[in-house]
């Protein structure tokens, strides 16, 4: 146990904690691994020893919110339900909570947004997760005959790229003051026709 009485985790999380609050505050910006250890009360030296800089703690405020989309996109998989619909429901839930972080947390999103920029390991995980998720509903839709039978990972991957234009990070903020929901819907809808 470190002096604080805190685990790694404990520190980890509550660094977390406070830099989200000090980016909405003040901008991911001005944000210092400095400042965060002074709100925290230890040195910014047993800081470092979990963050090597500045921008290790942004991707462990991104990754968070990534795990957390994950999560939820994981729940959808597994629901009891038509698979076209949810294949559907997918790509708005995913474009949703993109859209969501570009306008209630800009701050976070631009670190989230340079993350993506450099592929990032744990932006990685979420692409692998993202197919695996697709591929799981797309494997639902071809045994339930709701898609003609394919390899599923050519079906996955024409799937994923008609949606990137309303997922990936960069468009989704490109187009943040547009309601680009129904045209999501249609081209997702008329690539699952064609595949239909």
């Amino acid at each position: 146990m470190p002096r604080t009485g805190l685990t790694a985790t404990e520190i980890k999380d509550k660094a977390v904690e406070i830099a989200i609050d000090q980016m909405r505050a003040k901008g991911f910006e001005k944000v210092r691994l400095v400042d965060v250890a002074k709100e925290m009360g230890i040195s910014h030296a047993a800081l470092y020893s979990h963050f090597q800089d500045k921008t290790a703690l942004f991707d462990a405020v991104s990754e968070r919110w990534l795990t957390k989309l994950d999560e939820k996109q994981d729940l959808l998989v597994t629901e009891k339900r038509d698979p076209i619909q949810k294949i559907l429901t997918w790509f708005l839930n995913l474009h949703r909570m993109k859209l969501e972080k570009v306008k209630l947390d800009p701050e976070l999103y631009k670190a989230f947004d340079m993350a993506a920029e450099e592929s990032k390991p744990f932006i990685q995980t979420h692409l692998s997760n993202m197919q695996n998720q697709m591929g799981k509903l797309v494997t639902e839709a071809i045994n339930q005959k709701k898609i003609k039978k394919r390899d599923v990972k050519l079906v996955t991957d024409i799937l994923i790229s008609a949606g990137t234009a309303f997922t990936h990070p960069k468009l989704v903020a490109q187009h943040c003051e547009v309601d680009r929901e129904t045209l999501l819907a249609d081209t997702i809808e008329a690539v699952l026709k064609g595949l239909g």
